[in-house]
């Protein structure tokens, strides 16, 4: 028996259905041996999908390859993000005053998705990029 267990939940009945059919049977398992155990529930965190639509083939790409500022130059997907995440997320002050833009990677589905929209949004508004090939799903 593993010692950890992980359920996606999308909806009440489906969360009844999972934990009667695999949290209750593992819960009277693990809680007859001795140790103490934590029940934590959150949020899933942005998905592989989602990561691979922004940072693969898809949106950071596109920005890099089209984006062209008005000092005439182009940056990489690297630069973009770091921009984006100060624009949409926030930023942290360093010790030395500088800011970073806040780290995306600890963005829930929903909050990612919003952050996606937000940066298609502007660049394709402020930038001019037309996106192409960007799959449903993520």
């Amino acid at each position: 028996m593993s010692d950890r267990l992980e359920i996606d939940l999308f909806s009440r009945q489906q969360a009844w259905v999972a934990i009667k059919a695999q949290l209750f049977p593992f819960l009277k398992t693990v809680l007859q041996g001795s140790g103490r155990w934590v029940l934590t529930v959150t949020r899933r965190k942005r998905t592989k999908a989602q990561n691979r639509r922004y940072w693969g083939g898809g949106v950071l790409a596109q920005i890099a390859q089209q984006a062209v500022t008005v000092n005439g130059r182009m940056y990489s997907t690297n630069n973009w993000h770091e921009v984006f995440k100060q624009m949409f997320i926030g930023v942290e002050e360093l010790p030395n005053g500088n800011v970073v833009g806040k780290s995306s990677t600890d963005l829930t589905t929903a909050e990612f998705s919003e952050f996606c929209t937000k940066v298609e949004a502007y660049a394709a508004s402020e930038l001019g990029v037309t996106f192409y090939d960007l799959w449903e799903g993520a």
